[in-house]
């Protein structure tokens, strides 16, 4: 059980959130769970999301930079363009870095945050979602180093299927898109390493080109998060 991952799929701004804490870059606060805190200068008050690591010491956050309310959903006061996601420390109520990919396109349906964290709590996968295929992809650690992954794994399937499916992947390749199944049994994370299915297909096309691939990585946590590919093989898609 121990190298099972622990995942969770979350709303950018509208799923339950678990509670609301204050943070100050210079002094920080303590808060229990469910608790609010008065905004003061220079704080952001953030809602956490339900993406606690294994350990509970750890979460996805979103938030406004001097928001007054306590509220934990926008409302029409809020700046839609202003949110930003950060991964928090709930013990010490500091925000340990604000994720690099924060937008929360309001005017589109498609969204949210898929986050898994690895066993030992030090390493989390942040996915933003997208309509057809993730905006972003990052390997983010508790020191706050983030590392972008989508267009190695995007670059990992397409020379596979280059490879494999010849003239099948290169009459298409220009149209495809690339998901990420992590819903499927096969996706995992552990402490050192990552394997993810990868369905690579043409939007709105019912009998077009498809092809389900799992990747396997090696995953490097000495300094900045780094992924060694160490096996690519087709699979079936998940029921």
């Amino acid at each position: 059980m121990s190298q099972l991952i622990h995942k969770a799929a979350v709303s950018v701004l509208l799923f339950a959130l678990s509670g609301l804490v204050n943070y100050k870059p210079t002094q920080a606060e303590t808060a229990p769970p469910q608790s609010a805190r008065v905004s003061q200068a220079n704080s952001i008050k953030y809602q956490i999301f339900d993406t606690n690591s294994p350990n509970k010491r750890y979460a996805i956050a979103w938030g406004i930079p001097g928001r007054k309310s306590n509220s934990p959903e926008l409302d029409e006061k809020d700046d839609f363009e202003k949110v930003e996601n950060y991964l928090v420390d709930t013990k010490t109520n500091k925000v340990i870095t604000k994720l690099k990919y924060s937008k929360t396109f309001p005017n589109q349906n498609h969204g949210g945050i898929t986050a898994a964290w690895a066993p030992n709590s030090k390493l989390v996968l942040v996915v933003h979602n997208g309509k057809w295929q993730p905006r972003n992809v990052s390997l983010v650690n508790t020191s706050g180093v983030q590392v972008g992954i989508f267009d190695q794994l995007v670059k990992d399937t397409r020379t596979y299927l280059a490879k494999n499916d010849g003239a099948a992947f290169q009459k298409n390749k220009e149209k495809l898109i690339f998901s990420l199944d992590t819903s499927s049994k096969s996706f995992k994370l552990t402490n050192n390493r990552f394997q993810i299915p990868i369905i690579t297909y043409i939007p709105k096309a019912l009998n077009g080109y498809e092809a389900n691939v799992l990747l396997t990585y090696q995953v490097d946590t000495n300094g900045n998060p780094k992924l060694n590919l160490v096996n690519v093989k087709k699979v079936t898609p998940s029921p």
